[in-house]
């Protein structure tokens, strides 16, 4: 289980006043859980992340993993960044055999592994192609996999889907759906999106505006296997309503 438990993250500064990002944020994830966190532009939702991943440290508070504080600790979870990391002088195929290269695993047999995943991924006949040559949508999926290599029990989601237009978007949310059924991953995403933290989510937190803390957590009580057309059931819409006045709510 992650754990995040009363962490409050402030950004120090010498010439301009110091910035509270997060103030006193709980909030936990189980195995297997996909969980959302949604809320303003700026709330610190992308600083929460950060620290997870142990790319920077809480201010106060702890961070716990099975148990186990991971403050500070690189390499424990897997982390999808809003920018796309993918390196444009490498191939679809050499871009995302890099987590199994720093892990050690030679070339030949890094590239074996991920040939036999880019069907499950629709990248099969891109596996030459160069970043610039797909499509955001497709460049996702090579970053989403990419991520999935690392190997990591939890995946850490920064607004995957963000930059992509509404069409392609509605088509990553199936194919994410379909993908998390296979590979059995525990997820925290971040979006700004309120239909996409519902159809992905078992659970979500709300955050309010800087300095961002938890205003309520919403479940998801919609069944699984999650379709597109779930959106227009009466459930989806007064789970949308509740999650709009908690974001509206002082």
């Amino acid at each position: 289980m992650l754990e995040v438990r009363n962490v409050t993250k402030v950004f120090y500064s010498d010439k301009y006043e110091d910035l509270t990002a997060l103030k006193d944020v709980s909030l936990f994830v189980v195995k297997g859980e996909f969980v959302s966190v949604i809320g303003p532009s700026g709330c610190g939702k992308s600083t929460l992340l950060e620290m997870i991943a142990g790319l920077s440290k809480p201010t106060k508070g702890e961070i716990y993993l099975n148990g186990q504080s991971i403050v500070g600790q690189k390499g424990n979870v897997a982390y999808m960044p809003q920018k796309d990391v993918l390196f444009p002088w490498r191939t679809i195929i050499e871009n995302v055999i890099v987590p199994l290269e720093i892990q050690g695993v030679k070339k030949a047999k890094a590239k074996e592994e991920a040939l036999n995943l880019l069907p499950i991924f629709g990248l099969e006949k891109f596996a030459n192609h160069y970043p610039d040559m797909l499509s955001g949508g497709m460049r996702q999926r090579a970053n989403f996999l990419r991520t999935l290599l690392f190997r990591k029990d939890i995946m850490l989601l920064d607004e995957p889907f963000g930059k992509l237009d509404a069409l392609t978007k509605m088509q990553m949310h199936e194919w994410l759906l379909k993908i998390l059924e296979q590979v059995n991953k525990t997820v925290l995403l971040v979006t700004h999106d309120i239909e996409e933290a519902i159809l992905l989510s078992d659970r979500i937190y709300i955050f309010s505006e800087r300095p961002g803390k938890i205003k309520g957590e919403v479940v998801v009580p919609l069944n699984r296997p999650r379709t597109q057309e779930m959106i227009t059931s009466s459930t989806f819409i007064q789970i949308k309503k509740q999650l709009l006045n908690l974001l509206k709510s002082d």
